[in-house]
């Protein structure tokens, strides 16, 4: 039995660098069926009387219009990456909502991969946010200028907590060849040494410990800076939320990350 990758495509400038990254991740996972999934948002009709509907008639067309040039755009692209790699990745369509459809189809999946979203592409957002929070699965953040070879050195941010657990116990699989596992663990003032995870140790990972500093500055920022010092080309993290309205506050750490990764981003809520 096959485990499956979902990539999810929100804007077409991104679809080389989202499905190089899932073909990444089945390779890394020791092989998994890709599926490619691009999302037709319906068309919202507000008013009811027919004088309104008159006038957004127009709005409606062309919105409509941007719509589906916005998914042909989208499998152009894909249609282009697959022919030059000769992928078996399989191409899906659906409309509903955003939060909809990735809540079902990515609950599906094994992984979900999920393009880094801008700050002022709110359904980018929505749509990784669904991943993330609305499918109990891990999610591979991938930014735009990522690498398409990640996985040889991966960064850990550790916590002795359950979601740290939960980001880990997925990425165990794809740990096995990398050359260099770095565990990078926060640690406060005159706080005692960390130990290593018992979680790495039963699985037989073979890591490196860095006690990190928590300072002034935000965690991500130090985050990100050490594993740019080690060199990693993957960072695995758990991801926080400090609300219930967790879709639209994320905690400090799993927001920072989430806008100033360079580099691709296993999390885990």
């Amino acid at each position: 039995m096959a485990d499956v990758v979902l990539i999810v495509l929100m804007r077409p400038e991104a679809v080389p660098t989202l499905v190089q990254a899932g073909q990444r991740m089945a390779t890394l996972m020791g092989g998994a069926r890709l599926n490619v999934l691009a999302i037709r948002e319906p068309i919202q009709v507000t008013g009811l009387a027919a004088e309104v509907l008159i006038a957004e008639a127009d709005s409606v067309v062309r919105d409509r219009a941007q719509e589906e040039q916005r998914i042909a755009a989208l499998r152009a692209a894909f249609d282009r990456w697959a022919g030059e790699t000769s992928s078996d990745a399989h191409w899906i369509e659906a409309e509903r909502s955003l939060t909809a459809i990735i809540g079902e189809r990515g609950s599906r999946a094994d992984l979900i991969v999920s393009g880094q979203p801008p700050e002022d592409d709110r359904p980018a957002r929505q749509a990784f946010s669904a991943a993330l929070f609305g499918t109990d699965r891990p999610v591979l953040l991938v930014p735009s200028e990522s690498g398409a070879l990640f996985g040889r050195r991966v960064a850990i941010a550790w916590r002795d907590e359950k979601r740290a657990i939960s980001a880990v116990i997925p990425a165990l699989r794809s740990l096995g060849n990398a050359e260099q596992v770095h565990v990078l663990m926060g640690v406060r003032d005159k706080a005692s040494e960390p130990s290593m995870p018992k979680v790495l140790a039963e699985h037989g990972i073979t890591v490196q410990l860095h006690a990190v500093p928590i300072g002034s500055e935000p965690f991500g920022k130090t985050l990100l800076d050490t594993a740019r010092q080690l060199s990693a080309d993957m960072l695995v993290m758990g991801a926080y939320a400090h609300s219930p309205l967790r879709e639209l506050i994320l905690g400090g750490v799993t927001r920072y990350v989430l806008e100033h990764a360079e580099l691709p981003v296993l999390m885990r809520h």
